[in-house]
């Protein structure tokens, strides 16, 4: 492992801990409302919650591959690999998502959700690249991507508990 991977072991830990943890919360909340989740005309509910689910993945991915003892050009191709393979499933959610028409709530939220999202992808892949090429301050930037993507998914998993909450179950 190299050095610069040796002083992100603390954060990575608590990366995957952090990630594990709120996927296993996420699986909660969408068990408690599945009905109305799995209801024809909440495509844009379902389309969210595969959006978070993905975000916790990919960090909980992310710490994962930090810890395995790797240079950081490995490191930076798994980490490209990682996000690249997370952008389709996350792009048929978004068009699914933003093609949902029937439930009543401001779709202003799920487009900033989308295009948020694809914004982190972005800057996921520029860092990956930059892990990739043995520039290590890129370390920060995907870093922040996790713990932003981890803080965004909170925020997402909070309104789509409360936009659950608003759809009548059949």
């Amino acid at each position: 492992m190299t050095e610069e991977l040796v002083l992100w072991h603390d954060f990575n830990v608590a990366l995957v801990t952090a990630s594990a943890g709120l996927l296993g919360l996420l699986f909660v909340a969408l068990s408690i409302h599945v009905r109305a989740l799995t209801a024809r005309r909440n495509a844009e509910l379902r389309s969210v919650a595969r959006t978070i689910f993905l975000g916790y993945v990919v960090s909980l991915g992310i710490g994962f591959l930090a810890l395995l003892p790797q240079t950081l050009t490995a490191l930076g191709a798994e980490l490209l690999a990682l996000v690249l393979a997370a952008t389709l499933p996350f792009a048929a959610a978004a068009r699914n998502g933003l093609r949902a028409r029937g439930v009543g709530y401001d779709r202003r939220v799920t487009t900033l959700q989308f295009v948020a999202g694809f914004g982190l992808v972005i800057v996921t892949i520029a860092g990956s690249i930059g892990v990739a090429v043995g520039e290590s301050a890129a370390l920060y930037v995907i870093a922040g991507v996790a713990v932003v993507g981890l803080l965004w998914g909170v925020f997402n998993t909070w309104e789509l508990i409360f936009r659950t909450q608003g759809v009548n179950e059949p």
